[in-house]
């Protein structure tokens, strides 16, 4: 019974959103800037600061992972780690690579705990790629957002 209400209550909790948008300018000359509202996580991006298909990949990517529930918002409720270890904050960090698999721009590389952003060269300026990372690690180290391994790895969207 107990099972039961906490696995429906799991169910009612409504799962965040994510979006990518092209815009010509952002103030202050940015590549990036982030948008939230609850249940909402919006990237607006420059036109320019990275390619078409990195942000094709990056959005599939994301929409896929958050979707899933393996990573949540956590609005001005951090939860303590101490209540359920797998529900943790997670290490974050991006990288550039030379090349990566087929080709692609932009690609994750997650486990239990950690995940990586690898992000081919060329396929986002540095600009972007510094201001992405100064974000996402200051959500991910602060506990807005944070990692559900409950249910194994984030899935991979088709191609």
């Amino acid at each position: 019974m107990a099972d039961e209400g906490a696995a429906r209550a799991a169910e009612e909790e409504p799962q965040a959103e994510f979006d990518m948008e092209f815009v010509p300018h952002l103030p202050d000359g940015r590549a990036i800037v982030p948008a939230e509202r609850d249940g909402k996580f919006v990237f607006l991006v420059a036109v320019g600061a990275m390619t078409q298909q990195c942000f094709d990949e990056m959005l599939r990517h994301l929409q896929v992972i958050v979707g899933s529930g393996r990573w949540r918002q956590n609005w001005g409720k951090i939860p303590p780690v101490e209540a359920d270890p797998q529900l943790a904050v997670a290490e974050f960090d991006m990288e550039f690579r030379p090349s990566l698999p087929d080709g692609a721009a932009i690609t994750p590389d997650e486990q239990s705990g950690r995940f990586v952003w690898l992000v081919a060269a060329g396929a986002m300026t540095r600009q972007c790629f510094d201001e992405m990372r100064g974000y996402l690690l200051h959500i991910v180290g602060t506990g807005e957002w944070t990692q559900d391994w409950r249910g194994g790895p984030s899935p991979q969207p088709g191609p």
